[in-house]
């Protein structure tokens, strides 16, 4: 499947990540250009105004989804990159969430490990612990916990073996892995089946999040490694929005479907 990350349907000035003011127009455009899925997030400071927190507005989104055919399928927490994710108000928080996303039978709940939930050796005993209660109670509601971050597979392995859960699994991000200047193909042969989904975006090694082709991200051997892994999982597309959006959000759909039906497809 291959989805769009909330947003990025809609004007939003220069902010990047950005939640649309109106997120039902963009189920219409989604599905008139191919997509299958709108990734919803949830925002660094909790807004109210994001369907999420209602069932009025849940129920907007299961109506609006079934009326465009899009499938209601992951949930990023951007919450946690201002909010550590070894605190005890963040991990309630985070459990509300999982209330709410069980409600929309959200199948994915993405963690991006980055900011104030980076993890180093002052907080990792907490999250650690936190990301144990999180796993059990994620898997009692039949949602896979996956983790962004750009922290090697042996650092991931050794998370995991820690939570001791088989419903913890790794989101492979393009554009911030690139950064990293490592091999992308070797990580994603050493990930393996625990990748479950992956965030498409080209950046340069400035960390600028660019239009696809102007940066350092190389899409074909990345789409080469995922065959080679047996990949099933779903793609998610983040990038820029370009001077027009509904032609970049076509083109960026064209160019990453030709390569899933071209490697992944069979």
């Amino acid at each position: 499947m291959l989805g769009i990350v909330q947003g990025r349907l809609s004007f939003s000035g220069k902010k990047l990540q950005c939640f649309p003011k109106k997120p039902l127009n963009e189920f219409k455009l989604a599905s008139k250009i191919g997509y299958d899925f709108i990734e919803f997030f949830g925002e660094r400071k909790k807004n109210k105004n994001n369907p999420i927190w209602t069932d009025k507005g849940i129920k907007g989104y299961i109506k609006t989804s079934k009326k465009y055919n899009q499938k209601i399928y992951s949930f990023c927490d951007d919450y946690i990159i201002n909010h550590s994710l070894g605190g005890e108000k963040t991990l309630n928080e985070i459990l509300n969430t999982i209330k709410q996303l069980k409600k929309l039978k959200i199948k994915k709940y993405i963690l991006p490990l980055y900011g104030k939930s980076f993890i180093n050796k002052k907080n990792k005993t907490k999250i650690v612990k936190n990301l144990l209660a999180i796993s059990k109670i994620c898997k009692t509601k039949k949602i896979e916990l996956l983790i962004e971050s750009n922290m090697s597979p042996k650092s991931f392995f050794s998370l995991r073996n820690k939570i001791k859960s088989d419903n913890l699994f790794f989101l492979f991000d393009t554009g911030n892995r690139v950064l990293l200047k490592k091999n992308l193909i070797t990580d994603i042969y050493k990930f393996g089946n625990k990748i479950k989904h992956v965030h498409l975006k080209d950046k340069n090694f400035k960390n600028k999040n660019v239009i696809f082709g102007e940066g350092d991200v190389k899409f074909i051997p990345i789409f080469k490694a995922l065959k080679k892994i047996n990949y099933k999982g779903s793609f998610a597309i983040e990038s820029q929005r370009g001077k027009n959006i509904r032609n970049q959000a076509s083109k960026n759909y064209i160019f990453f479907k030709k390569l899933i039906n071209q490697y992944l497809i069979k």
